[in-house]
């Protein structure tokens, strides 16, 4: 009795290694083609497609593939006289088939565009679960997100950021674009259509803190009275400031507005891709440059002046969700022991289809951590000055907020993500401690006005409105502020809407 516990132990053994090998091969089945449709319909409904017909795409890998290549096999085999007996079982077969179906799909989505998966994958990965708001909804959600934060190696293996390259030549991120939004005093027969013309955002409003953000729109007294003895090369203008000013916040902000005010955005450069030298020195005699020679030259003076500064290097987003955004530069400088964030191109001025125009900002003058990571982001996570720092998943789902919209104490209470999908009308709501005066519009791809959003009371601590898009399609829904009821809103923040 003794003896035969063995084999029967053993026997047991192959029972359970035999059945976990099944179960690996079901999940298999299972699991390959749901990977398959997850990446399809998650590129489908980040670029506006049929999350439908992606997944129904997906569905041939399982069983449509799978079973005509075996009702072939089956053919191809009652036509041989000399037919072997099959090794593997129906199911084997099956899984195998499966198996290889579901690779060559998804690796055809993943050599097609190995970033498009990234990005469509942390952006929309959970489409499925728009809406939903069960707890349920929220586990799916983390475990869905935490999935896609998996392919994190194929932002890193594709990364074609060019500021990584030797020469240090970027295609960069042009400074802002300005919009605004017209309110006129209503008139009988229903509230006015908005307008959209291009021009400066309103200077920010004085704080009441000198050092604290926003700050003043308005150049620095020792910029303003700079003798032209003395702006001879940045290291010149730097010592200068520095001798008159001892406050370090104060020449932190001179050296920003020195070279937000003296240096041009090089618009031919950046639409022709062909960059002159970035260095501080050619940009300081020529005063044109992109934004690699906006902070080299900012670097180069604040560091004349005894100032702390390292440039950071990264990518920044437009006012519509463009993925991980252009290559770009900035700075951060040290102040009371505390880097503090700052984009001297962005403060330059805006662009529009054709030209620069100059618009001087202090927006991007130390501007908090929280407003700043919105748009910006730095290859290295520490520089992001937040903690935790944040991933690339939820970098792409932020909504594109403004540094205005933080400047004027608004918060986005709905939708809370950056991208999202709608069927019918959806409401936008704002928390509006301050009462500014808000507006919102929906916008074609084209910048052509498509519906106004409609509210009950646009200037209440907590603004409600409702957004109807006209048909279906892709919109970009804007956001606009103002101190003042009527007049111009200047946009504050964009959305984008994909309506089913």
């Amino acid at each position: 009795m003794k003896q035969a516990k063995g084999p029967v132990a053993l026997r047991a053994l192959g029972v359970l290694v035999l059945g976990a090998l099944k179960l690996l091969w079901i999940a298999i089945v299972v699991v390959a083609p749901l990977f398959a449709a997850w990446v399809a319909s998650s590129i489908a409904a980040r670029s506006g497609g049929s999350t439908r017909v992606a997944i129904a795409s997906a569905l041939l890998v399982f069983p449509v593939v799978p079973a005509l290549w075996e009702l072939l096999a089956k053919w191809r085999r009652s036509r041989d006289s000399k037919v072997k007996p099959h090794v593997l079982t129906l199911g084997d077969r099956l899984v195998l088939r499966t198996l290889f179906a579901s690779l060559l799909f998804s690796g055809a989505l993943l050599a097609r565009s190995p970033q498009r998966v990234f990005l469509s994958l942390n952006a929309r990965g959970d489409w499925m679960l728009d809406g939903r708001r069960e707890p349920w909804a929220a586990d799916a959600r983390r475990w869905l997100l935490r999935a896609a934060a998996g392919s994190h190696w194929l932002y890193t293996l594709t990364d074609d950021n060019p500021l990584h390259r030797p020469g240090h030549r970027p295609p960069p991120r042009p400074v802002e674009t300005r919009t605004t939004i017209a309110a006129t005093q209503p008139q009988p027969g229903g509230d006015p259509a908005p307008q959209r013309p291009v021009e400066p955002a309103p200077a920010a409003a004085p704080a009441r803190d000198p050092h604290a953000w926003p700050f003043v729109a308005e150049l620095h007294v020792a910029v303003r009275e700079l003798p032209a003895s003395e702006e001879v090369s940045p290291q010149s203008v730097g010592r200068y400031l520095a001798s008159r000013i001892t406050d370090r916040y104060e020449l932190a902000k001179a050296v920003h507005d020195y070279v937000a005010d003296r240096v041009a955005y090089d618009v031919p450069s950046y639409r022709a891709h062909r960059y002159p030298p970035q260095d501080a020195d050619t940009v300081f005699r020529t005063r044109l440059s992109v934004c690699a020679g906006y902070s080299a030259l900012f670097e180069a003076i604040a560091t004349a002046a005894g100032l702390e500064v390292k440039t950071i290097v990264g990518r920044a987003r437009g006012v519509i969700a463009d993925g991980m955004g252009e290559g770009h530069a900035w700075n951060v400088v040290r102040l009371d022991n505390q880097w503090r964030l700052i984009d001297t191109t962005w403060d330059a001025g805006y662009v529009d289809a054709t030209s620069f125009h100059k618009s001087y900002s202090a927006m991007y003058f130390l501007t908090p951590p929280e407003a700043f990571v919105s748009r910006h982001w730095p290859d290295e996570p520490r520089w992001q000055l937040l903690e935790p720092a944040r991933t690339e998943g939820e970098y792409l789902r932020m909504p594109l907020l403004r540094p205005d919209f933080f400047a004027q104490g608004l918060t986005l209470l709905e939708p809370s993500r950056g991208e999202f999908d709608v069927r019918g009308p959806f409401e936008l709501r704002i928390d509006n401690p301050r009462g500014r005066s808000l507006m919102a519009a929906l916008y074609r791809d084209d910048g052509v006005e498509a519906e106004r959003c409609t509210s009950d009371d646009a200037t209440a601590t907590s603004v409600r409105f409702l957004c109807a898009p006209s048909g279906t399609g892709a919109f970009n829904l804007e956001m606009f502020a103002s101190e003042e009821r009527y007049g111009s809103h200047s946009s504050v923040g964009a959305l984008r809407v994909h309506s089913r």
